[in-house]
């Protein structure tokens, strides 16, 4: 694919839009892309790592590295792919890392921005077997408030029950720590 992309992360609890114009784009396709980033703020618990947007599955994996490059678990959002409409933000969203700029610049031809929705539901891999999901409660929270669809929370309920069922039909026949254990098929 010719065209350059720039990424955006849209989350709902907090309310803000994030350009991630310091990742590295390691591979885009139809089907996926990768990631190199490090945290946007200095942090004690991890530095970066690499993440892969599953395009057509509403999935973001993250393998998460300490600051010595060594690998500390998979973070999984279930995420939602949108186009450059998804930038038109309210007033109360906060604009972080250089997207007011973008969104105040005016010539972005060449440039293909993909957002994702962050649908708030996390999953998370450790090293050790134990599957943790996390912030159900803000969903049910943003579902309630009306800061996200009645769609939009079906989506991220069906993407979760479907990846942990894969998930949790691999557990025990491969290692959680390789790859392989949450690429989604």
């Amino acid at each position: 694919m010719s065209e350059k992309i720039l990424l955006f992360r849209r989350r709902f609890i907090p309310n803000e839009l994030t350009f991630l114009k310091d990742d590295e784009l390691i591979a885009y396709n139809d089907e996926k892309i990768v990631t190199r980033w490090k945290s946007l703020k200095p942090r004690p618990d991890f530095a970066g790592g690499y993440s892969t947007y599953y395009r057509k599955k509403g999935l973001k994996i993250s393998r998460i590295i300490d600051h010595e490059g060594r690998f500390l678990h998979w973070y999984c959002d279930i995420v939602f792919e949108c186009g450059a409409e998804a930038l038109d933000v309210d007033h109360n969203c906060k604009l972080r890392n250089g997207a007011d700029q973008f969104l105040l610049t005016e010539n972005r031809s060449g440039f293909v921005p993909i957002v994702y929705q962050d649908l708030l539901i996390d999953i998370i891999v450790n090293p050790n077997g134990l599957i943790e999901v996390a912030d159900m409660d803000e969903l049910a929270d943003a579902q309630k408030t009306g800061l996200i669809t009645p769609d939009m929370t079906d989506r991220a309920l069906h993407t979760a029950e479907s990846y942990l069922r894969l998930l949790y039909g691999r557990y025990g026949k491969i290692d959680c720590s390789d790859e392989r254990f949450v690429i989604p098929t």
